[in-house]
């Protein structure tokens, strides 16, 4: 794998996480049981501080998206974030979302998770990814396309809401 996982907070997993990801129940104003509804891993949580108030004030995250998690909150600047996240489940945390798809020839060769992280058997493709994205002070979607398509590559981004 090329780059570690970064995290962009676009809040895919967060919106459709819901069904699975449960508030078992409340033990006090910022203290729940969170519970995992496939595996019924369970475990105490607390809303961390700093995001107590748009915890108490914002509900339209959950409003907007009936599938959503409990504990997710949109934030002014358009990221989402979860609550409890240094509580949060294993489900949610080994979660690494996929931003996008790399093919050559019709053929998937890649996945980028998080915003630079790839996935991929391509070694053609992880030495480009190395040399040229990583490598990068703030790669963009675009200059990420123009140096794959320029190698060959085509990519396809799934742009957050």
């Amino acid at each position: 794998m090329a780059g570690s996982f970064e995290c962009i907070q676009c809040g895919k997993c967060c919106l459709g996480i819901g069904s699975i990801v449960k508030m078992e129940r409340q033990l006090s104003k910022y203290g729940f049981v969170v519970k995992n509804d496939v595996v019924k891993e369970m475990r105490q949580a607390l809303i961390t501080p700093e995001y107590r108030e748009i915890f108490d004030r914002d509900h339209s995250v959950q409003e907007k998206h009936p599938s959503a998690c409990f504990f997710v909150r949109r934030l002014p600047n358009g990221k989402y974030v979860c609550t409890i996240h240094p509580y949060r489940l294993l489900i949610c945390s080994s979660y690494h979302c996929c931003s996008a798809r790399i093919t050559k020839a019709g053929e998937e060769v890649g996945k980028v998770k998080g915003r630079v992280s790839l996935e991929s058997k391509d070694e053609a493709l992880l030495e480009l990814w190395r040399e040229k994205i990583t490598a990068a002070d703030d790669p963009t979607q675009e200059y990420i396309a123009a140096v794959l398509n320029s190698a060959g590559y085509e990519v396809l981004f799934y742009d957050g809401e």
